[in-house]
């Protein structure tokens, strides 16, 4: 049992101290050069690894139903597991929405990129 948890404790120090260093990470979506992306990679409540952060719309309309994708990397690059999420709200023009994403495994780098998202054209 005390195995479990000093790998456990090695593994959350690995995750608070690797690629993401703690400190956010700011990146291009992928799909748009008018979305962003700044995120981090911390442990959750419950110790598992999770992606948090903010995808910034740099754009007069407001984006919706924003799919995200996260690669979790080996130290050697490689897809590890990959984990979906969402921006659960639409992102107002020039203004930011909040994310978490779970992952299914602790990486060495991530990789996250905007998958698919609408501009919404609609009123009210």
């Amino acid at each position: 049992m005390r195995a479990r948890a000093a790998i456990s404790a090695f593994l959350l120090l690995g995750l608070a101290t690797g690629a993401a260093g703690g400190a956010m990470i700011s990146s291009p979506s992928g799909i748009d050069d008018r979305l962003r992306l700044e995120w981090q990679a911390e442990a959750s409540r419950n110790g598992r690894a999770v992606i948090s952060g903010y995808l910034y719309n740099d754009y007069k309309r407001p984006a919706t139903k924003i799919v995200l994708l996260v690669e979790s990397q080996d130290a050697q690059g490689q897809v590890i597991s990959r984990a979906i999420g969402f921006v659960p709200d639409t992102v107002p023009a020039w203004s930011r929405g909040y994310f978490e994403i779970p992952l299914k495994s602790t990486g060495a780098t991530y990789r996250i990129s905007v998958t698919s998202f609408e501009w919404y054209s609609g009123s009210g």
